[in-house]
């Protein structure tokens, strides 16, 4: 039975689509019987359709509370809240709906406040364009990209790669991040016994979820893979040997806390510049991280021909070659050889011994060189294609942009339109007025020819009224008879609130160019003379605060007698300091004991 109502929901669904798909061909131009004979739907309920305005999923039955038209005006909402990336789920949809009927003074049909289930499944029935689907995290800072931002910086790149002459040579393009891999894994489903003989879920072994180390890997648009260059944090082992079977030319290197810095970077410079082909120069793809930008970088970096070419900020997640076509398929991979070393023996450990060798199995498990061409050309990257990128990828930003409501109808008026214009104007301004009464309160009885042509016209060009206030202005045009925007009010898109934007870098995307390296040379200058002088100044500071200690007895920071700088003395008891004039010039060694006169009394 379950199966024969899902087979009729995707009926229903397909037969809807059909119809809309076969109202919109006829109102293109297409004729009715050739239409639905294309669409395989019915001529008769087509052409009731077009008549009568009506709407394409409409069928016999219980009308939903929601009128029709208002249900796209809620489907198109939820779609635009999805592409911003604040979409609603189901039980919000519910609470919306429910909010709705409560600014109204409503309620649903059989009487509850809020919506059932059942609604929401006829509803996602009678709407095929709406999907339940899962949501992938995108972090704040990302949803500023703009579709500008990014023609800017493909112009930019295309320009740099075609004045070093490497446009069409892949095996010279290069991609490097970094990637953190956990001794945990995830967990999958499994075959296991059912509820009724086994209560809760299946358990898995698993290692230490809270360790993982950091693996730098470098990959070229040709499909070359650079040996990985693992970063452990400190302290470095004496005697323990990591590199046992891991990767050919694996290199490990030690940091506080086992992430990439600067001085690390460099590092990984000299490993690329060991692998990497003598034909240069060579470009690297390198994220903005605080961690690639220095000076001592982008210096080495030139010296060994290795132009450093910064992806446009917070665009990883579509520009990063090895983010969006290598990462993704090599943690499945080491989510894999966790598994089966734990199957082969469930009290194997895994530890940074082994890391190299099981990283190893990870990258030989996954075709690495198709996998790293396929990254290059699904980002655009290459062959460069700055129109890879649909809007979809930058809806995000218009939460953030200066505009307010869903995307507006065209401003160019219809041929309905436009008729409906000509033929308001013939009629007298009463019998106008008279007529917009009637479809205000929505008669659909044609008693005259001219009432007739006229409710065609309205509902050709504006379509049906759901619901409208009494006119009161016998100078209103038919114009001024449109939907009831009482579901639009609820339908609003949010806008950010207005927040400071943190500063940007102010870096080129070619880094080792040598008028940036220059730039930030002085840059850096400058930054240690400030720094230079704000110590000299804070030292300044502390010493004038010595200088204006006094002496108990003249409350002075210098006696009377005398302006240059004169010997004091600390009473070993309230630790009270004296002028040595002013107590009397006395002679006392440092291991003799010293009591004020306040003290002594």
């Amino acid at each position: 039975m379950a199966k024969t109502k899902m087979a009729n929901q995707d009926s229903d669904r397909k037969r809807g689509k059909r119809m809309k798909e076969a109202v919109d061909a006829v109102r293109k131009g297409g004729s009715i019987r050739g239409t639905a004979k294309r669409f395989n739907v019915c001529r008769t309920s087509l052409d009731r359709r077009l008549k009568n305005n009506l709407h394409p999923f409409i069928k016999q039955g219980q009308k939903p509370f929601l009128d029709l038209f208002e249900e796209d005006k809620v489907s198109q909402w939820l779609r635009e809240m999805a592409s911003r990336g604040i979409g609603l789920t189901p039980s919000q949809l519910r609470d919306f709906v429910a909010d709705y009927l409560k600014q109204r003074s409503m309620t649903m049909p059989n009487g509850n406040k809020r919506p059932s289930h059942g609604w929401y499944v006829r509803f996602m029935r009678r709407h095929p364009e709406l999907k339940r689907r899962k949501e992938s995290l995108r972090e704040g800072a990302r949803a500023y990209v703009t579709a500008d931002d990014a023609e800017k910086w493909f112009a930019s790149y295309d320009k740099f790669m075609g004045e070093i002459g490497i446009r069409h040579e892949p095996e010279k393009l290069f991609n490097m991040d970094e990637s953190g891999f956990d001794f945990g894994g995830k967990g999958e489903f499994v075959l296991a016994p059912t509820k009724e003989l086994m209560k809760g879920n299946p358990p898995r072994l698993t290692g230490n979820k809270k360790e993982r180390l950091t693996a730098a890997f470098c990959i070229s648009a040709a499909g070359a893979l650079i040996p990985p260059f693992l970063i452990y944090p400190e302290p470095k082992p004496i005697n323990a040997t990591f590199l046992d079977n891991a990767f050919p030319g694996t290199e490990i290197q030690y940091t506080k806390k086992g992430w990439m810095d600067s001085a690390t970077f460099l590092l990984f410079l000299r490993h690329l510049d060991k692998h990497i082909l003598s034909d240069r120069p060579v470009v690297l793809l390198i994220d903005s991280v605080s961690s690639h930008m220095s000076v001592d970088i982008f210096q080495f970096a030139k010296e060994k021909n290795i132009e450093l070419y910064r992806l446009l900020p917070n665009s990883t997640h579509f520009l990063q070659p090895l983010d969006n076509g290598v990462f993704g398929g090599l943690k499945k991979s080491w989510n894999t050889v966790l598994r089966r070393r734990l199957q082969e023996d469930p009290g194997a450990k895994t530890t940074k011994l082994v890391f190299a060798e099981l990283l190893n199995k990870a990258i030989n498990g996954i075709d690495m060189k198709r996998a790293a061409v396929s990254a290059f050309r699904a980002t655009g990257i290459f062959p460069i294609d700055k129109n890879h990128h649909g809007p979809e990828i930058f809806t995000t930003s218009r939460s953030f942009e200066q505009e307010v409501g869903l995307p507006e109808r065209s401003p160019q008026k219809t041929s309905a339109q436009e008729a409906m214009e000509v033929f308001s104007s013939v009629l007298s301004t009463p019998v106008r007025a008279h007529y917009n009464k009637r479809m205000l309160e929505g008669c659909d009885v044609e008693t005259s020819p001219s009432f007739a042509t006229y409710r065609r016209l309205h509902m050709r060009a504006f379509g049906p009224i759901i619901e409208a206030n009494a006119v009161t202005n016998s100078q209103s045009t038919a114009a001024d008879i449109t939907v009831s925007t009482s579901i639009g009010d609820c339908c609003q898109l949010p806008m950010a609130t207005p927040r400071p934007r943190r500063r940007k870098l102010d870096l080129s995307n070619h880094v080792t160019d040598p008028a940036h390296i220059k730039s930030m040379c002085l840059k850096t200058l400058q930054k240690a003379r400030k720094l230079q002088e704000k110590e000299k100044k804070a030292k300044a500071k502390y010493m004038a605060a010595k200088d204006r200690e006094t002496c108990k007895l003249c409350k002075r920071t210098h006696p009377k007698t005398s302006s240059e700088a004169v010997d004091w003395i600390a009473c070993d008891v309230c630790n009270g300091w004296f002028h040595v004039l002013c107590v009397g010039n006395i002679q006392i060694t440092v291991m003799e004991e010293f009591v004020c006169i306040f003290c002594k009394k």
